[in-house]
């Protein structure tokens, strides 16, 4: 019975804390795995970068999280690409000397990947430097570290849960079972007619004679 107590309060606190909550224990005993998930920032878009202009777009990107992205533009046009921070962004907007991350001089079709370094906004400029418009396709994806689990350890919250309750009901039934046990012991029979009656009787509740 205790037993089952406890694994339904373990039960109850695997639940509200989550599985990753016993991914340690998982990993020791070989029920874990890793992989890499695909979070998007920007799903396909089309940007329009004007004639001799630039445009650009800016996303909150968390430092030391790999980020991914592609562009392609469209006719077969090529386009400047530039990727920096915010700081820096408003330097090459004046036209001072800034540090870019990631410069793509000219580029028809091309992926990318860079890790930011600290958690920042951070800005993807389209720089069109011909006469005519150009039109961007751009998406851009964080990537994501996941622990998967086993299942046995994914629903443990469950598994305690209901191993505890079937627990309490053996506790219970048990003990029920037991005292019915105990009040049939704890009767004396009537050596005259045979009824059995409880011990603190003196006289027999069937025929009124005393056993003494």
């Amino acid at each position: 019975m205790t037993i089952g107590v406890l694994l339904l309060l373990a039960g109850v606190f695997t639940l509200e804390q989550g599985p990753l909550f016993l991914s340690p224990i998982a990993q020791t005993f070989g029920l874990a795995s890793h992989a890499q998930t695909l979070l998007p920032i920007l799903p396909p878009t089309l940007i329009a970068v004007p004639a001799t202009n630039y445009t650009s777009l800016s996303a909150d990107l968390r430092g030391g999280t790999q980020v991914e992205g592609a562009l392609e533009v469209s006719d077969g046009h090529e386009v400047a690409f530039y990727v920096m921070d915010q700081g820096n962004f408003s330097l090459w907007r004046a036209g001072k000397p800034s540090a870019i991350i990631l410069v793509r001089p000219t580029v028809i079709s091309s992926n990318f990947t860079f890790i930011p370094t600290t958690s920042s906004t951070y800005y993807f400029v389209f720089d069109n430097e011909d006469t005519a418009r150009r039109v961007v396709i751009f998406s851009l994806n964080t990537v994501e570290n996941v622990t998967l689990l086993n299942p046995i350890i994914e629903f443990a919250g469950y598994e305690f849960l209901l191993i505890g309750i079937i627990l309490c009901w053996l506790g219970i039934r048990g003990g029920k079972k037991h005292d019915a046990i105990s009040a049939q012991t704890d009767r004396w029979k009537c050596k005259f007619c045979g009824k059995k009656n409880a011990k603190d009787l003196i006289f027999c509740e069937k025929c009124g004679r005393s056993q003494r």
